[in-house]
């Protein structure tokens, strides 16, 4: 029992603090290589995914089309996911030359993203959605690292803008900032593979056919990767969004999340192999599928405690009545962000839970075979 609870807590240790560490640790000699500036820059095909956007959608093309980009080297592909609403008409009505309207039946996403990419021209694919905003400088920051004709994927710089005084949005904006922090240290050592799909480039022959329940930012750099070639991250690609406020939209997208890259990730398993991957699998396994894994061993470390603590061990005791008090902090975090407050520390735990939550619903439905394919998000 000792052992159960040792090894569950270096796990969770490991997740959210050792990783980062030891990337910190390894990153300190790398050098980044410089990035020259093309001749000529290369085209380039945005890619933007949309149902039911009509609220958005013309401000999001007009932040695209206003990109520091070449015109003659640009074309946006608007991939209509079954859109309802009055979308289509609205991209239509733009009247653009530049602006392809594609519109699907409904076949989700992922899907919808696999037939407009055969209708793409650019040497570049860049993914985004219509709630995300670019800098100005985007496009050029997020192609220029192709220059180097290693690479073969660029994540761009999602920047989340959070709600005040909000425990979610808080919550999210912290997870964030450590998420960033990981895929810089990864990108500088060269084991990146994972991207914001709302802000992702690829060379658009590297490109393959995508399951239609996995999600594009998990499948794309794990491709990429499989073909010999790096995924790099681009601070200076600077995109912008906005955090969810509300509790159940960020537990539904934490299922969601982990069920769709979960299974993506396992449908490439050979990156998995410390053999033939060492880097990679590193990464995967400690990115990736232990922090999905991570309420399991949340729930491990608990059970022992306590069992420990019954035995008569006073720092089991100890522990247990720590674990009682920080589940009852989260608790109290979730009362606080139902009425609209948030409290420091309280509210810190409860997002921390509510993030656990999802993964283990999202591990659940995984093992039973779920499959998503078209959702709102």
């Amino acid at each position: 029992m000792d052992i159960m609870f040792w090894l569950s807590l270096s796990v969770v240790y490991y997740v959210y603090d050792g990783y980062l560490r030891l990337l910190k640790f390894l990153s300190r000699h790398s050098v980044r290589k410089s990035e020259s500036e093309f001749r000529e820059w290369p085209s380039a095909t945005v890619l933007l995914t949309v149902y039911n956007e009509a609220e958005a959608i013309e401000e999001r093309i007009r932040n695209i089309l206003a990109a520091d980009y070449p015109k003659d080297r640009l074309e946006l592909l608007v991939a209509s996911d079954g859109s309802t609403d009055g979308t289509d008409a609205l991209v239509r009505e733009i009247g653009n030359p530049r602006v392809k309207l594609i519109s699907l039946e409904r076949c989700g996403k992922t899907e919808a993203q696999n037939q407009a990419v055969k209708e793409a021209t650019g040497e570049i694919l860049v993914f985004t959605d219509a709630r995300t905003r670019f800098d100005r400088a985007f496009l050029k920051q997020i192609i220029l690292p192709f220059s180097d004709p290693s690479v073969g994927g660029v994540d761009g710089h999602l920047l989340f803008i959070s709600a005040p005084n909000n425990p979610v949005s808080e919550g999210q904006g912290r997870y964030w900032r450590y998420e960033l922090q990981v895929r810089q240290l990864e990108s500088d050592l060269n084991i990146l593979v994972v991207a914001s799909g709302a802000c992702m480039a690829i060379r658009r022959f590297l490109l393959r056919q995508m399951d239609p329940s996995h999600g594009e930012d998990c499948v794309v750099p794990l491709d990429v990767a499989l073909q010999g070639y790096r995924f790099v991250h681009s601070p200076q690609a600077l995109a912008y969004d906005h955090m969810d406020h509300q509790a159940d939209k960020e537990f539904k997208t934490r299922v969601r999340m982990t069920l769709r890259n979960w299974q993506g990730t396992l449908s490439r398993r050979r990156l998995l192999n410390p053999f033939r991957h060492p880097g990679y699998a590193w990464a995967l396994w400690s990115h990736k599928l232990l922090r999905w894994l991570s309420p399991l061993f949340l729930i491990l470390m608990t059970l022992s405690s306590m069992l420990l603590a019954a035995s008569g061990s006073k720092m089991f005791q100890f522990i247990a009545v720590a674990s009682v008090i920080s589940y009852m902090a989260g608790f109290i975090g979730w009362q606080a962000e139902r009425r609209g407050l948030s409290i420091p520390v309280a509210s810190a735990i409860y997002s921390f839970l509510l993030a656990n939550l999802g993964f283990l619903v999202g591990l659940w439905r995984s093992l039973r075979q779920q499959r998503i394919t078209a959702y709102r998000s």
